[in-house]
């Protein structure tokens, strides 16, 4: 008899065990899972508070307001575009003024290292097409894409070369004007 009490005290004991490791093991799931739960609520809270904020700075803007915008960054590029790309003795220090305005330092030191202009040519811009995504007029960044034709003439050799050139611009709006802080080329096929 003893063996069969202490059986039996044993299996009650494995069944007390059990149902307090599966309660405690359930408790802290549920723990981890409210805790979840409670950090999935912050997060949507945030997004929600971010989402209104924008709303209501989409209707702050007025389809006036965004042309206005629309209207500088393209003036900006088209002047960018005419101060980096043209190249002549005669308006090179007026162009390097205009730098300034259009483009961050560093971009404007790479187009004007130099005090005088050295060079031994002369280019021009020609059929400047600019697309810019409207989307892209709320924020305080911006790119556009520049196709235009690049004349390049030596003054040497009487000679001109005529190439497409196809630009992704970066721009970045500081103080309520657009600057041009990078660029890179495009590659596009069939562009003639």
């Amino acid at each position: 008899m003893n063996r069969r009490v202490l059986f039996v005290l044993f299996v009650v004991l494995l069944i007390v065990l059990t149902s307090v490791n599966i309660y405690a093991a359930r408790t802290a799931s549920s723990d981890d899972l409210q805790e979840s739960l409670h950090q999935l609520k912050v997060k949507n809270e945030k997004v929600m508070e971010e989402k209104t904020e924008l709303e209501m700075t989409l209707q702050k803007q007025e389809p006036a307001d965004i042309q206005a915008r629309y209207d500088a960054l393209v003036k900006q590029v088209s002047v960018f575009i005419e101060v980096a790309f043209k190249q002549d003795k005669e308006t090179y220090q007026e162009r390097k003024k205009e730098a300034h305005k259009v483009m961050s330092k560093d971009l404007a030191a790479t187009f004007f290292p130099t005090a005088n202009y050295k060079g031994d040519r002369k280019t021009e811009v020609d059929e400047v097409e600019i697309f810019i995504k409207t989307g892209n007029l709320t924020n305080n960044k911006a790119s556009v894409l520049v196709k235009f034709k690049h004349t390049l003439y030596s003054l040497q050799s009487d000679q001109q070369q005529v190439s497409p050139v196809f630009l992704n611009i970066k721009v970045h709006r500081e103080e309520g004007l657009w600057k041009i802080t990078g660029f890179q080329d495009v590659e596009e096929e069939g562009y003639s």
